[in-house]
Parts: structure tokens; sequence; C-alpha cells
């Protein structure tokens, strides 16, 4: 019994592998055929596909700019310092004293005390007016204590300034991190600004390949009708112009990441001379495999 069962399954299988060979063939067919036909058409294929890449490119663009930004962000937060000005009156042993005591605090990382005088022999000498502070007839810098936050979020850096501010040894309290608050306020808007974007442009994108997919139905209206006379199903009507719709799509993606690229080199000069006049070293960077993926698939 066992064995005639086993005989009418493997015809079952046999068939249903058969029916998938036969539906795989036929969307190869499909696909081809399409591709066919936009190689057909070059001119309007390639203004179809130019106009979807200059749609993605712009939140492509934001997106690439938002990235560099952020990555600015955490290099100079990194980098983020407070300055302890200690009272005029406050002898120079006291304030090394209270330096010392600051590295207790959990909340410091390192700490460096500079005093009066080396505060105003580094002055004289990056300032170049050497012979006007000879002059002085007395030290008008006051002992400074550069304190490196061991956390570097902005709002934990802020509290740790206003505690600081408290001390009775310290006469004022410098932070700034207000153009670092600014560039994180920009970085979220820049954020908001891509999704919403990248929102509209998908759905722009729908009507465009929509349109150009309607166009194409109807120069084959009469080859649709014949089909439908011998049976053929919506679903097999249909494929060639979805298949059409995935093409212009993905070689759409693929203009828009080399655009993109494109983009991103020619101001890369520009950023570099940028960067060095504050002193800094910035590689501006583009989509990345991951999200030139993300965007060939959207």
């Amino acid at each position: 019994m066992s064995a005639i069962n086993s005989r009418k399954v493997q015809p079952s299988s046999g068939k249903n592998a058969g029916k998938t060979a036969k539906l795989l063939e036929s969307h190869r067919i499909d696909a081809v055929a399409s591709l066919r036909r936009i190689r057909s058409t070059p001119l309007s294929s390639f203004m179809t596909v130019f106009v979807i890449a200059v749609a993605l490119l712009l939140p492509a663009l934001l997106y690439a700019l938002n990235t560099n930004l952020l990555t600015v962000l955490q290099r100079f937060q990194h980098e983020t310092r407070i300055s302890l000005f200690l009272l005029d009156s406050l002898p120079d042993a006291q304030g090394r004293t209270v330096s010392e005591n600051l590295l207790t605090d959990s909340a410091i990382g390192s700490v460096e005390y500079i005093s009066a005088e080396q505060a105003l022999g580094e002055f004289s000498a990056s300032s170049g007016f050497t012979d006007i502070v000879a002059d002085l007839e007395a030290n008008p810098l006051p002992a400074t204590i550069i304190i490196t936050p061991a956390a570097t979020e902005p709002s934990s850096v802020e509290a740790l300034a206003s505690r600081l501010q408290r001390l009775p040894e310290v006469a004022l309290v410098q932070l700034d991190s207000a153009w670092l608050r600014r560039l994180a306020a920009i970085s979220e808007l820049l954020d908001v600004m891509t999704r919403s974007l990248g929102l509209v442009v998908i759905v722009g994108l729908c009507f465009i390949v929509g349109n150009t997919i309607r166009q194409g139905v109807e120069n084959r209206k009469d080859e649709i009708r014949i089909i439908k006379l011998v049976g053929g199903t919506n679903g097999f009507i249909a494929r060639p112009f979805l298949y059409a719709g995935f093409l212009y799509g993905l070689f759409g993606g693929l203009v828009a990441c080399g655009l993109q690229a494109a983009v991103v080199v020619s101001f890369s000069s520009s950023l570099l001379d940028l960067a060095a006049l504050y002193d800094t070293t910035f590689e501006p960077v583009g989509l990345g495999l991951g999200s030139g993926f993300v965007l060939v698939a959207t």
C-alpha cells in the first residue's frame, strides 16, 4: 500500500517541479523582452531613467550631507573642553589643589592646570605682542583649569559646567558648545527633510514609472486584446510591464548612485580646503555600499 502511495506522490512532485520551471522560464522571457523593449527606444528610456535618477539624487545628497555633518559633530564632541577661570586673588598652590581635587570627579576625564604666568607666556608667544606684554605692570590673565568631560553628550557637558560654576574658587566657566547645539539642530532638520523628501520622491516616482508603463500599455493595446482572446490572464499580461517598471527603477537608482558620487567628488577639494582652515582633517563620504543598495532597491 505504501509503495502505491509513493508512486502516486512522485508524479505529483515532478509535475509541481515542472510548473515551477515553466513559471521561472516565463518570468525570464518576460524580463528579457522588457529589457529589449527599453533598448529599442534608447532616447525615451534614457530620459525616463534620468528623471528617476535626478529625483532620487535629491534625498541622497541630503542624506550624504547629514552623514558628513554627524561625523563632524562626533569628532568635535570628543574634543569638548570646559575652561575654569579662577579668582585673581587665589594663590597658585590653592589653584593646583583645586585642580587635583577635580580628578576625583567621575564626570571629569582629565584636568590640565595653567597658571597665570604660564597663560601670559603662551599668550605672548602666540599673539606676537611680546614687547607690549613685557611692559604690563600686572598680569591680567587668571589661572585656568582645562577640563575634558568623561561624557561628550551636550546635556552631560552642560550639567557638569553648571556644577563647576558653583565652586567658590571659580570666577567664570566657559563652554563653547552653543555652536555644537546649532549643528545638532541642523542635523536633525536635515534628517527630517531627508525622510519627508524621500517619501515625496517615492510617491512621485510611482507616478513617473506608472505614466511610462501606461504609455506602453496604450502602444500595445491591440496585442493585449489578442492575448485576452486566447485566454491570457491579467497576471500574464501585466508581467512584462511590471518588469519594465522594475528595470526603469533599477537603472535610475544606479545612475543616481553615480551622480551622487560625482557630486561628492567634485566638492571634496573645496571641503578639504575649508576643513584645513579650522585645523582639522575631514574626509567627505558618500552613501556607502549599504545606503547605495537601499537607494537602488528603492
